[in-house]
C-alpha cells in the first residue's frame, strides 16, 4: 500500500512538472498610435494635382528576451487604414501587416515582412496599390541589406487608375 501511495505520488508529481511550461519572460509590448497626414511628392506628381494622404492605426511592438535580458527577437504588429484625397474625392486602403526580427548566430538577423501593405482598391479598377505575402530580408551586423531570401504574393501599382478616382470629376 505504502509503495502505491507512493508511486501516485511520483507520478502526479512528474505529470505536474511536465505540463509546467518553461519559465521565460513575458515580452515587453509596447503600443504606438499613429495618426499623420502628408503629401506624397510622387503620387502627387504624377497625378499632376497635390494628394493628401492620412494614415491612422497603430504599431504593436513586441520584444522577447532570453533568461538574462539578451535580445531573442521583435514581433510588430501595424494594423493601418490610410486615406488618399485630393479634389473632394477619397480612396481608404488597409495595412495588416506583421513584422518579424529574428537574429541569426553569425550576427546577421532576419526581417519578415507578412501579410498586407496599404492594399488600395479603387472603384472600377480592382486592387490599384499595395501588397500582399511575404518578403523576407537578410541584414548585416551593420544594418545592410545582404540578400532577399523571399519574394512571395502580389503587388499592385495602378497610378492611373489611382489619380483618375482622385481627379476633378473623377
Amino acid at each position: 500500500m505504502r509503495s502505491a501511495i507512493a508511486r501516485m505520488f511520483m507520478v502526479t508529481a512528474l505529470t505536474v512538472g511536465a505540463a509546467t511550461p518553461a519559465l521565460a519572460a513575458a515580452p515587453s509590448v509596447e503600443t504606438i498610435v499613429i495618426d499623420v497626414t502628408f503629401t506624397p511628392p510622387q503620387l502627387s506628381a504624377a497625378c499632376g494635382f497635390g494628394v493628401s494622404r492620412h494614415i491612422a492605426g497603430t504599431l504593436t511592438v513586441r520584444t522577447f528576451a532570453d533568461a538574462g535580458g539578451g535580445f531573442q527577437r521583435e514581433l510588430d504588429v501595424y494594423n493601418l487604414t490610410e486615406t488618399l484625397t485630393a479634389n473632394g474625392a477619397s480612396l481608404t486602403g488597409r495595412t495588416t501587416q506583421v513584422i518579424a526580427v529574428e537574429p541569426r548566430v553569425d550576427g546577421t538577423y532576419t526581417v519578415a515582412f507578412m501579410g498586407t501593405d496599404f492594399r488600395l482598391p479603387v472603384p472600377g479598377s480592382g486592387i490599384a496599390f499595395g501588397t500582399v505575402g511575404r518578403f523576407v530580408l537578410l541584414i548585416s551586423a551593420e544594418n545592410d541589406v545582404i540578400d532577399v531570401l523571399q519574394d512571395v504574393g502580389d503587388a499592385q501599382s495602378d497610378v492611373v487608375a489611382i489619380c483618375g478616382a482622385l481627379s476633378p470629376g473623377g
